[in-house]
């Protein structure tokens, strides 16, 4: 048997050569991105109101989230809070929309209604909430979309009426959320 050198070393060399070019179409590349992540500021922020404190109310979150653990109501009339406002301090206007989220009080048979309103001055801005137990009325679950301009301060008016028969047992919880738009 008689060995081609000329051929050998051309597999040879083919064999390298495949060898480095799968080396290097394996070589890995690490690329890195960093980033420092905070928080800015938003001119959008909830005001105590003046019944903030009657209500038991809370802001946090940089005056994002505002809670009341005591607006009750007084059974057999309506009661009207003014617990918080809504303040743009932005360059810029924003369209707002106050939306119900979810509530406890379809079922309730002690309440009449729970009213939730804004204001701009005396003037109101968009449509009531209107929360109705099941059969007694239609609720109306949004403001609609308003536009609140730059220096604004909006009061939100609660309107809470239980009827005669309700007891210091009965409440309802209402989540609302304010969606804010450019």
């Amino acid at each position: 048997m008689k060995l081609n050198y000329k051929k050998s070393l051309k597999l040879i060399t083919l064999l390298i050569s495949a060898l480095i070019i799968a080396t290097a179409s394996a070589t890995t590349y690490n690329m890195f991105m960093n980033s420092t992540v905070g928080v800015k500021a938003t001119g959008m922020s909830f005001v105590a109101g003046t019944d903030f404190t009657t209500c038991g109310g809370s802001i946090t979150d940089n005056n994002q989230k505002v809670t009341f653990s005591k607006m009750n109501g007084t059974a057999g009339q309506e009661v009207i809070y003014m617990p918080v406002n809504i303040a743009c301090a932005d360059a810029s206007g924003h369209n707002i929309a106050l939306v119900l989220d979810s509530w406890t009080g379809a079922s309730q048979t002690h309440l009449y209604y729970i009213n939730v309103t804004m204001f701009n001055g005396a003037a109101q801005e968009g449509d009531s909430i209107l929360l109705y137990p099941t059969g007694k009325g239609t609720s109306i679950t949004t403001s609609g979309t308003v536009n609140i301009a730059n220096g604004e301060t909006w009061n939100v008016e609660w309107r809470v009426y239980w009827a005669g028969n309700a007891t210091l047992t009965d409440k309802v919880e209402v989540y609302l959320l304010l969606s804010i738009t450019s």
